[in-house]
Formats: C-alpha cells, sequence, structure tokens
C-alpha cells in the first residue's frame, strides 16, 4: 500500500531540481538536446547538466541520473531501455564516386580512400556481415579523426569513404548529400539505449524525461 501511495504521489508530482544526463557527443547533440529543451520548456523548474562524451561513463559512480547510450555493456546496477535501433551505413560524396568509382564488395574498399575514426587510443575497423557471420574491416586511409561530426564534414567534401552512424548522415543520405553504399552487408547493431540507476522509486524529472524521448520518438527515430 505504501510503494502504491508513493508512486501514485509521485506520478502527480511535478519534477524539479537538477537532472544530470550523459550522452554520446553527435548523437545528443542533433538528436537528445532539441528534446531536452522542449522538456525543459514545459517543466521550468528542472535545471539540466549535460556531459557529452562517447565513453561509457560510470553512472553511478558519476553521480549520473539518466544517460543515452549506443550500446555498452550490461550493468546489474542499470535499467535500461531501448529507444531506437541503431545502423552503421557505409557512404561517400557523389563528387569521390564519380572521381574514383564505387565499391561492389568488401574487399574493394582497399582501393579507396577511407576516412578512419579513432577512439579510445586506437583506430576503430569498420563492421559488416559476409556469409552469415561478422567481418571487421581495418582502416587504412591517410586521414584519421577523433570526432564524427569531423568525418562526416570531409565524407561529405569528397576527402573518402567513412562508416558512420545513420543518426549522423540519415538526412544527408535523404538528401543526396552521401551515397550509401554496401548495404546488404550491414550487419545488426546495439540499439540507441537510454539507462539510469536501478532505484525502487523514479524520480519524477527522470522518468518525465524518459517519457519525453520516447513520445517523440514513438513514430520512429529522427533519422529513420
Amino acid at each position: 500500500m505504501d510503494d502504491a501511495e508513493f508512486a501514485l504521489a509521485q506520478r502527480h508530482q511535478a519534477p524539479r531540481g537538477r537532472l544530470r544526463i550523459d550522452v554520446p557527443i553527435a548523437l545528443g547533440r542533433l538528436h537528445i538536446l532539441p528534446v531536452l529543451q522542449r522538456f525543459l520548456n514545459r517543466w521550468p523548474e528542472v535545471e539540466a547538466e549535460v556531459s557529452f562524451s562517447d565513453e561509457y561513463r560510470d553512472i553511478v559512480g558519476d553521480g549520473i541520473d539518466v544517460a543515452v547510450r549506443i550500446g555498452g555493456p550490461t550493468d546489474s546496477r542499470l535499467v535500461r531501455r531501448v529507444l531506437a535501433s541503431h545502423r552503421l551505413i557505409t557512404c561517400a560524396a557523389p563528387e569521390y564516386l564519380k572521381r574514383r568509382g564505387t565499391p561492389r564488395t568488401i574487399d574493394e574498399l582497399t582501393r579507396h580512400d577511407r576516412i578512419g575514426f579513432k577512439h579510445a587510443g586506437g583506430p576503430v575497423p569498420w563492421h559488416y556481415r559476409v556469409g552469415g557471420g561478422d567481418r571487421d574491416v581495418g582502416v587504412q586511409g591517410n586521414l584519421r579523426l577523433g570526432n564524427t561530426e569531423a568525418i562526416r564534414d570531409a565524407c561529405l567534401a569528397g576527402t573518402g569513404l567513412a562508416q558512420l552512424g545513420a543518426f549522423l548522415v540519415g538526412r544527408d543520405i535523404k538528401e543526396g548529400r552521401l551515397v550509401p553504399l554496401l548495404e546488404e552487408f550491414e550487419r545488426d547493431e546495439p540499439p540507441v539505449c537510454v539507462v539510469y540507476p536501478t532505484r525502487k522509486h523514479v524520480s519524477p524529472k527522470v522518468r518525465l524525461f524518459i517519457e519525453a524521448i520516447r513520445a517523440e520518438w514513438a513514430a520512429g527515430a529522427p533519422w529513420a
């Protein structure tokens, strides 16, 4: 009875206080921050503090209320709820493909300039599904960048091929600035999730912020 009464009271309580959020850099800036801004307009007594990082932070140890992650390790201290699917898309600018041709197989990637992503001290391989199994391809191009939005900019400029999340290049592909490649070799990627520390009762500010994202993405993620 006490639990039910507490939950009912929380559901009718306006959110207030500081809300600490951790988000991936590009995904957070492009797709979470707009939702948060509308959330704050609706609930002016909430004070949001947002950290942007592509690392998997210890949100319990760091006192984070809620985080948005792409995949990540499982943790019994956290509740995880799926928000949207995630795709990695190999792509290039039309000008680059006109100049260098279009790769049709994974092996043909070695003939092309590829823009690599350097993360956590090392290069990140490109991921594919070939013949029923996963295949990682090392990126040996002449340009490696530590920021995915900078990789997108270089790809748009025709510097080379890139493999980036759909949340980052979906609009560019839709509007013809980038062309998707090797789509038949895409593999299933870990989804975009929201995670928060396990508690008996979730505060209104956390619960309503999660509900705000889910409501805005109910018809599909903005990049779908």
